[in-house]
């Protein structure tokens, strides 16, 4: 009786998504094998502190023999209806080169590779994906990569329900006006959360507070309005990357960020203040100058 044997490559892509998806087991995201194979082996639902994440990433595994470590990394290809596919999808995808041999691997987002277009006309020719060292897929990686589908998901999220808000509005439809306000303000809330710029229970922390007020007195006595305005843009971009596995943030997120937190920051009497004391110290500093000429 023959016995039937077991494809090498069946055995080199086992191992190689194994070790895949203990990377991102090892920081306590669920993970999920996709057994109907549409391009993507791994699903991962991410978490956050143990909560948790709407966003969610897609990850191909290409796994490999070939001593990684000395050679140039190898390049696959790719039918351009797939990474047409991945680059119209809504969550992050990755694929991921692992070198069974040398349990290692490396990243790249199909993403930010191709022109649309070209991939659109050329629908069935397949195309090159690409590695770099520069990219290795280990615990750094799984943070940084985490953040940018936790960042893009809110970013994706908030820009759908602005739209909404404009629509109620053009339409005066106001209990849709109050529905998606609301659905507004809850996603920046979460947001603000995990950034660390607010608190689970409520006002800012204290990290957020101390980096607004720093950036504010490097500003010096300018106008009031405008210092204010670009301390608290300075320190919103500082936390999202302090505390965001080094990730920036689009700026249609940055601005909302900043139209919801700055009334709550520099509140009128906080204004009052700050102006009233720009007035007193440019009247010294011009005293001082008379006094200089005379």
């Amino acid at each position: 009786m023959k016995l039937t044997r077991r494809p090498a490559q069946h055995r080199i892509a086992s191992l190689a998504v194994a070790a895949v998806r203990r990377e991102w087991n090892l920081q306590g995201h669920a993970v999920d094998e996709i057994h109907e194979d549409y391009g993507e082996d791994l699903l991962v639902q991410i978490c956050h502190e143990g909560r948790m994440d709407p966003a969610r990433v897609w990850v191909q595994v290409k796994g490999t023999e070939r001593d990684c470590t000395r050679k140039a990394l190898p390049s696959i290809r790719v039918k351009a209806n797939q990474v047409l596919r991945w680059a119209r999808t809504a969550d992050l995808v990755i694929v991921v080169l692992w070198d069974v041999q040398n349990d290692r691997g490396w990243f790249t987002i199909p993403q930010d590779q191709f022109d649309h277009i070209e991939l659109a006309n050329l629908p069935n020719s397949s195309t090159s994906l690409t590695f770099s060292r520069e990219h290795p897929f280990d615990q750094s990686a799984v943070s940084t990569l985490c953040w940018a589908a936790r960042i893009e998901h809110t970013n994706r999220a908030m820009v759908y329900e602005q739209s909404h808000l404009s629509e109620a509005r053009e339409m005066e439809m106001d209990a849709a006006l109050k529905f998606h306000k609301g659905v507004l303000a809850s996603l920046i809330f979460d947001f603000s959360v995990s950034v660390k710029a607010v608190k689970p229970t409520g006002g800012f922390t204290e990290e957020f507070f101390d980096t607004v007020r720093d950036h504010f007195i490097h500003e010096g006595p300018k106008d009031v309005e405008e210092a204010t305005k670009r301390a608290m843009m300075l320190s919103v971009f500082e936390i999202i990357e302090r505390n965001c596995a080094g990730n920036g943030a689009p700026l249609p997120l940055v601005k909302q960020l900043c139209e919801t937190f700055y009334p709550l920051y520099f509140t009128p009497e906080l204004l009052t203040a700050l102006d009233t004391a720009r007035t007193k110290f440019l009247n010294r500093h011009n005293d001082g100058s008379s006094e200089l000429e005379n």
